[in-house]
């Protein structure tokens, strides 16, 4: 296992040199910076208080999922998802992720299932809200076909129950009994996952909204196409293999979205590194916060 974590490690370096030197070579480090000369400073603090805010809502999220009914204080909970969101950030391969039960289980003595769990669920609501928002973009913007992708999306959460039976049928005995764990160690009533899961849009739509019109500050671009970009980046994170803070992948996937639309590479390139360049900022900004608020 030692030698896979260093293989991992081995190619988000490569990949990371390889962008910055790819970037210098083609566009040119200068010619890339110096666009951030035509943003206001009153524009830049307002969408980043507004990022800061998507960031509070996230925290309380998990806190709704986890502190509430332990009636915890919120404010380990800030701490905890601004330290997780910055390590999921700048470590390859989603390796970040781990962080999040080892927090929970320093600051509240959770089973490092059931923060597993629970961070499972948030990533499922996510990915579902996040795929719902693509399809239905895409069909505007390429071709109304893709809106029948939407059909098994929907119907999927009502497949899981029976899924999951099935899955506890075939499975060898030595996983059954962890299996078996999750469901107990997980609030999955109707009325909760409703409730998150709204809170999770409202929570995208938010992030989104930021990166949007951090995006046009660099490539005119209308806001459904801006949103359909952003949406693409964010879901690249859960690519296998992308470079370290998500370089590579991140600018991959707005080139691949924006491209078909006529937009040039040169142009998409440079406003995707320059909104990969204000996501990782603020996420530096926000460690120093998040050491203000206490542990437990």
């Amino acid at each position: 296992m030692e030698w896979k974590k260093s293989l991992r490690w081995f190619i988000a370096t490569s990949i990371f040199i390889a962008v910055i030197y790819g970037i210098e070579q083609y566009l040119g480090w200068h010619n890339v910076l110096k666009q951030w000369q035509h943003v206001s400073v009153a524009q830049l603090l307002l969408l980043t208080l507004i990022t800061f805010i998507s960031y509070w809502l996230r925290a309380w999220r998990i806190y709704y999922y986890f502190g509430k009914p332990e009636q915890h204080a919120l404010s380990p909970y800030i701490r905890i998802n601004l330290l997780h969101n910055a390590l999921n950030n700048f470590l390859p391969m989603r390796l970040g992720e781990a962080s999040f039960p080892l927090f929970m289980k320093q600051s509240f003595a959770f089973p490092i299932i059931k923060s597993t769990t629970g961070l499972l669920v948030i990533r499922a609501l996510d990915l579902h809200w996040l795929l719902v928002m693509l399809i239905f973009i895409a069909s505007q913007q390429l071709t109304m076909q893709i809106l029948w992708l939407l059909l098994p999306l929907l119907v999927a959460p009502f497949l899981l129950p029976k899924c999951w039976t099935q899955l506890l049928k075939v499975a060898p005995n030595s996983l059954k009994t962890k299996l078996n764990q999750l469901p107990t160690h997980s609030n999955l009533s109707a009325g909760f996952v409703v409730k998150v899961y709204l809170l999770t849009s409202i929570i995208w739509l938010v992030k989104l909204a930021a990166l949007g019109l951090i995006l046009q500050f660099f490539i005119p671009l209308p806001p459904a196409q801006a949103l359909f970009a952003v949406i693409s980046a964010d879901l690249s994170s859960i690519l296998p293999i992308h470079g370290i803070a998500g370089s590579g992948t991140f600018e991959a996937a707005i080139l691949a979205a924006l491209l078909p639309l006529g937009f040039e590479q040169q142009q998409i390139i440079q406003a995707a590194v320059n909104l990969h360049i204000y996501v990782l900022v603020v996420t530096l900004l926000s460690v120093p916060i998040a050491l203000c608020f206490k542990q437990k």
